[in-house]
């Protein structure tokens, strides 16, 4: 069988980039950075509004797209990334190790105070990689990991993320214990709030400072307008706040 070249970390960047929102604060910099990944559902989903918030605060970011360079139809993510047929969050970890590695070589970024976001499967995506550290690379194909692939990550902020089948979290810890944030859902019947409270306290046994907060009746993607799903519902005044909290918790955590 034929065996082809796996991926560098910069071809994997440039594949993204085109994709990407960069939000900036109004200067010169550098920023403190954080990159928000998606869930499984809609790509253009509520992370641009968190962007907004973090900038107000002299936060940058970067909203990621992992569909489109892949060439994943809003449908396609629907019936094969929600299932878990397609696009595991180990593999997508290597979409995030692949911007911080080009982020560390952009003027505008202060490359030792890096964040990650993640809701749902981009949860998922951001824990994975705080799990398996170099490991990422096999999962995603990539090759040229450095020996710290994680060099500079200084904060995950996580909101109703998936810590069920496939996670590692829970079976690994983080190899890296960073400051996180849990942001859940109390009437939230996919993620749930059982497993991903059990990540939080794996994580505080490594000595990670870690802070949760359950919103009273909220579901999954209780901040994501655009949802299909009839058992999700969006609550505005929960999503404002939630926008808040982000920003705050982010400034406190890299500025």
């Amino acid at each position: 069988m034929k065996k082809f070249p796996r991926e560098t970390l910069d071809a994997r960047a440039q594949r993204l980039l085109p994709f990407c929102q960069i939000v900036r604060p109004e200067g010169q910099g550098p920023f403190p950075t954080v990159f928000l990944f998606h869930g499984c559902g809609d790509p253009d989903g509520p992370q641009p509004a968190y962007a907004k918030a973090a900038a107000a605060k002299g936060i940058a970011s970067v909203v990621v797209d992992s569909y489109r360079p892949r060439g994943i139809s809003l449908i396609e993510a629907r019936m094969l990334v929600c299932s878990g047929m397609r696009l595991w969050g180990r593999e997508r970890a290597g979409d995030l190790i692949s911007l911080m590695h080009w982020a560390r070589d952009q003027d505008w970024v202060q490359g030792d105070r890096l964040a990650a976001a993640g809701w749902s499967h981009g949860g998922w995506t951001v824990m994975d990689a705080l799990a398996l550290g170099t490991e990422v690379a096999e999962f995603a194909d990539l090759e040229g990991f450095p020996a710290d692939p994680l060099q500079g990550l200084a904060a995950a902020f996580l909101v109703y993320p998936w810590c069920g089948l496939g996670a590692q979290t829970l079976r690994r810890g983080w190899q890296k214990p960073i400051p996180a944030f849990l942001m859940l859902g109390e009437d939230d019947t996919l993620s749930g709030t059982r497993y991903p409270l059990k990540a939080a306290n794996k994580i505080r046994g490594a000595g990670a400072s870690v802070e949760t907060h359950i919103y009273p009746g909220a579901t999954h993607s209780f901040d994501e307008e655009t949802s299909v799903n009839p058992t999700f519902r969006f609550n505005p005044a929960q999503t404002a706040d939630a926008q808040a909290r982000f920003a705050d918790w982010m400034a406190r955590q890299l500025l």
